[in-house]
Formats: structure tokens, sequence, C-alpha cells
């Protein structure tokens, strides 16, 4: 723990954790296609009714379909037979009639499928983004926050895609397809078998795109989030960027990944392209087979003209189903390889239900141990702590000492990697799932959300009224919110300073009304005149608290005090205890902030 002329406690949470750099290369796990589907089945099961019924909906619109061609063979004869006009008419009719219908069935199960397959992407979405705000965070910079940020935007959209229009329309196509054949088959046996010449082709253009394609989309989502990945730490360090001149080096990076995605997405064309020219290939095939063995069996069999159009036009019906269905293998492949990305979140923190209810606000600690990464040696080791429900206690240290490794253990943000932290009898990383929030981070970087006064505060508690957040900002002493244009509804800037974006984060701590609050340096921009001071006493009056300090004067105020050195608690006890302890690695620190005191009082005297 250094200190300055003031004798604020110097000290960041920074130190306390590796950089990125430093971390070993990691991603977040990608979903095979066994767990995918499982996930799938999983959440289509809680629609079964609707599917059913979707089902049956289809099925009736394709076999209604199927008339179509059937009745147009019947103009044919009726037009060689000279029947009449009136007959004609009425097929006629019929072909109208069945179009209208099959329509109409088609387009109500379309819809109802859509909205079944939009109903599980939103419960999709919404559990992969509640996984991804409890990833470890560790594991979120190994992986590259890039990694995240594609897999819920770009894997999103594509699933999103596919769901919207490809997935419903290949299925359409199926139900088209079977029926089809099927029809086909009762029409003539032998017009169905020469229909069939077409399939080794299809097959064999479908399995040759497959085995290229299937890489090719996983390394194109690779690559697009190496390339956001560099564009993020670009901007992100932009005045290291400045500083270091390095301009150029950092937009050759961008520059290479996005080539490397570019050509990716070349080859990928290229695939497509070679695959659609074999489903043309296929469809002369099959084509060129029926109208030959139609008019062979015509001659052979006695087939009636009438019926070999209908054979053609049954095959050539099959066209866009087919084309359908095996293009859009194309927006499946992707679709599926963002699902697999997209469960691949759920795989890296799995939900897990609460054992029990938060019984109180006391933290226990037994033999908690922490390192960043395997073969690293311990930012914390055997760490054991009881603090009593409704007590505020200070953690004291050298920068790299701990502190902040300890605060985000005990808030559940780090899991251990040995040892447990209780909350009320309760995991830490369980503990903000047992009904009213147990605990809440509060670090020196807080986030000033783009939106209103009223929708940064409603972070905490979506449903507080305006009276509650005007009397949490009170609370915390915000009173230039008061002179805000639009009250509440002010759209906030990046005019405010750090001190009044942290009493914003003090002030969602009321609103929350967790039973533990940790502060990780929450008044380092709080300036010499205590600005945070009145925010910070209110935030943790009759609660929990746990502070990595930032002035000694907040030590003196606090019921228990850690001194963290290398991991490990060197010595606790309170303000009075420490201060007085000859040789204490707490006292000696107090003496010399004091003393630092002293030299700046008589500087400015000799001034």
């Amino acid at each position: 723990m250094n200190t300055d002329d003031d004798g604020a406690m110097l000290t960041t949470g920074a130190g306390d954790r590796p950089s990125s750099a430093a971390t070993e290369e990691a991603s977040l796990p990608v979903a095979d296609g066994r767990q995918s589907w499982q996930y799938l089945e999983r959440v289509l099961r809680l629609q079964r009714t609707a599917l059913v019924v979707t089902t049956l909906l289809l099925s009736a619109g394709s076999a209604t379909a199927l008339l179509i061609p059937l009745v147009l063979g019947r103009i044919v004869d009726a037009v060689l037979a000279e029947s009449g006009l009136g007959r004609i008419a009425m097929y006629a009719g019929a072909v109208v009639g069945a179009g209208v219908v099959s329509s109409l069935l088609l387009r109500w199960g379309g819809q109802l499928l859509v909205s079944c397959l939009q109903r599980a992407l939103a419960y999709l979405r919404e559990e992969v983004f509640a996984t991804a705000v409890r990833i470890d965070q560790n594991t979120v910079e190994d992986a590259g926050t890039s990694d995240v940020v594609s897999r819920v935007t770009g894997d999103v959209e594509a699933i999103t895609g596919a769901a919207s229009g490809v997935l419903p329309r290949s299925v359409q196509a199926g139900f088209t397809i079977v029926l089809t054949v099927l029809g086909l088959a009762a029409l003539d046996p032998y017009l169905a078998l020469a229909a069939l010449i077409a399939v080794p082709v299809q097959l064999c253009a479908t399995v040759i795109f497959l085995r290229r394609s299937r890489p090719l989309y996983r390394r194109l989502r690779r690559e697009e989030a190496d390339r956001g990945q560099a564009i993020i730490e670009s901007v992100r360090g932009a005045d290291t960027v400045v500083a270091g001149r390095s301009q150029g080096t950092q937009l050759e990076r961008i520059a290479i990944r996005s080539l490397s995605a570019v050509e990716t997405q070349r080859e990928v064309t290229r695939a497509r392209n070679r695959f659609n020219a074999g489903l043309n290939f296929a469809e002369f095939l099959g084509l060129a087979a029926v109208l030959a063995v139609g008019f062979w069996r015509a001659n052979e069999a006695g087939l009636s003209v009438g019926a070999v159009t209908a054979a053609a036009l049954f095959f050539h019906r099959l066209f866009g189903p087919i084309g359908a269905l095996l293009s859009s293998i194309d927006d499946l492949q992707r679709a599926a390889a963002g699902l697999g990305r997209l469960v691949g979140v759920l795989l890296a923190h799995p939900f897990r239900a609460p054992r029990r209810q938060i019984a109180d606000g006391a933290v226990r600690a037994r033999s908690l141990t922490y390192r960043y990464r395997s073969g690293a040696s311990d930012a914390l080791t055997g760490i054991d702590l009881d603090l009593a429900e409704g007590t505020t206690t200070v953690l004291v240290g050298v920068s790299g000492s701990g502190k902040s490794t300890l605060a985000q253990l005990v808030a559940g943000v780090l899991p251990p990697t040995a040892g447990q932290v209780l909350i009320g009898g309760v995991p830490a990383n369980e503990a903000g799932q047992a009904g009213r929030r147990a605990v809440l981070l509060v670090s020196q970087d807080t986030h000033l959300f783009a939106g209103t006064l009223a929708e940064n505060l409603r972070l905490a508690d979506p449903d507080a009224p305006d009276t509650a957040l005007r009397e949490a900002l009170d609370a915390v002493g915000a009173c230039w919110t008061r002179e805000l244009a639009d009250d509440l509804d002010t759209a906030l800037g990046h005019d405010l300073d750090d001190a009044r974006i942290q009493q914003l984060a003090l002030a969602r701590v009321l609103l929350a009304d967790p039973r533990v609050v940790v502060l990780d340096e929450a008044t380092a921009h709080g300036g010499v005149d205590g600005t945070l001071d009145t925010a910070v006493h209110a935030a943790v009056r009759e609660r929990t608290a746990i502070i990595v300090a930032h002035r000694f004067a907040q030590a003196e105020a606090a019921d228990h005090i850690i001194v963290l050195e290398r991991g490990r608690i060197l010595e606790q006890g309170s303000h009075i205890d420490l201060v007085h302890r000859p040789g204490g690695a707490y006292a000696l620190l107090y003496a010399a902030a004091h003393r630092g005191d002293r030299d700046c009082d008589a500087r400015a005297g000799g001034r």
C-alpha cells in the first residue's frame, strides 16, 4: 500500500490481476451438433401443441396443392377429347380453388411455424445474454471480448434470419417434396423411378458442398470474431495507439484479419456456385428422364397424355422445393454454426438453481484460493473470513496484494480455484439467483449507459417508481440531478465527471437493496474533498460492506480491517488494535501516511 502526500492510500485493482496479454490463449466453448440439437429439442418441446397444429396445416396445404397438376392433366385430356368448355371450366375452377385453399393453409402453417421459432429464439437470446453477463470476466478476457460480442450479435442474426425465412421455407419444401413424390408414384411407378435419376446427382452435390462449407463457415465465424477483437482493442486503446504512433500497425493488423475473412467468404461463394450448378444439372436429367419414360409409357401402357403432363408438372413442381431445401443448406450451415457458438456460451456457465434462500448478510470464506490461469502463482491463498451481518470491513494492502481479487470473489464475479465463499450460507456465485439480490459489486470504473437518468438508475430495479429514484439520488448527495433540464428524463452524455457517475452507481446500490455491498475503490474519483463519502455512507448503512480502501479515513471508520500481502492475510483487527500494534504493517503504513500529511502542511506553511 503506497501513500501520497495527502495520506490517501494509492491502490489499484488492476494490479491484482494479469493483463489480457499475459493470459494464455483460450476461447469460449462451441457446442457440437448433439449438444445443439438437445438444447433445440428442449426449447421446442415447450411448444408441442403449436408444432403439432403446424404439421397438420403444412401437410394439408401440401396435399391440397397436389390436386393442381392432376387437374391440369385432366384439362389436357379434356381438350384432346373435345369435352366442351363446361368441363374445362369446371376443372379450371378446381385448379383455382385448390390453389387458394393450399395457399391459405400453407400461409397459416408458415406463420405459426415462424411464431414458434421466434419464441424459441427469444428464449435462446434471453438465456444466452443472461449467461453472458454471468460468465467469469477472466474467461471473457482470455477468449477476447469480441468473441462474446460476435456471438450475441452476428450469430444471433444468422439464427434470426434462418428462423424468419430459411427454416420455414425448408420445412414447407420438405412437406411438398414428400407428398409430391408419393403423388408421382401413385400416378405411375415408372415415372417416379425416372424422377429418381436426379437424386444421386443432388446427393453428390450436397455432400461435396457440406464437406467444403462446414469448416469454411466455422473458420469464417472465428475470423470475423478476430477482426472484431482487433477493432475493439484499437478503439479502446486509442490513446496508447496515438501515443505510440502505431496507427499504421493497428490498421495493417485490422486489414490482414479483414482480408482473411473476405478470402474465406470468397471460398464459401465458390463452393456455393458449384453446388447450384450441380442442382441445375440434376433437374435437367430428372425432367428429361420423366418425359422420355412418359413417352414410352404412353405408347406401351396406354398412359394418357394428360397423365404424362401431370407427371412432368409434378416433377417440375419439385424444382422449387428441392432447390429451396438444398440451397437453404448454405444459410442453415451458418445458422447451425451460430447455434453451436450460442449454446457454447451456455456451456461456459451452466445455470445452477440456488439450493436454498439467503439466510442473512453474513460473509464466510474457508481456504479460499484463486489463480488467474493454470500454471500461474496464486493471487490468493488460504483466505479464511467470518464477517458478521451489518459490519463494514476494509481491505488494505499494496497494489497486487489481492484486494480486488478477494472483493470480486466475495461478489461472485470470479469463481474460486479452491475453497468457497458463502453469502448467508449460499455460494457467492449462486447468491444472486436466490430471490432478492444478495451481493452487489461497485468498482472504481463505472459505465454510464446511453439513455436517460431514470434508465441508468432502473438497471438496478426496473420497477422502481420515480419517487424511489429521487430518494436514492438525494441519499447519495446527487443534488445536481435536481438542476437537470428534463429531470429524470434527461439524456445523459459524456459531460458527467467520474465522481457523478460513481454517485449514480451508488444510488443503484440503494435501489437494488442487496444484503452485501462490495466497493472496490468506489471513491477513487471523489477527490480530496470527500465528494463520495456521503454516497458511500448511504450505500453501506445497515448492510454488510467490504471496501477496498482508498483513504485511511475509510479504515478508521470501519468495524474490521484486513491487511493483505501477496495474496495472504497478514493481519486483521479494528483500527485501534492495529494502529497500536508495535511493528505491525498497518501501524507502519498509518504512521507513514500521517508523516506525509505533516510534511505537506509544513511545505504549505513555508510558502
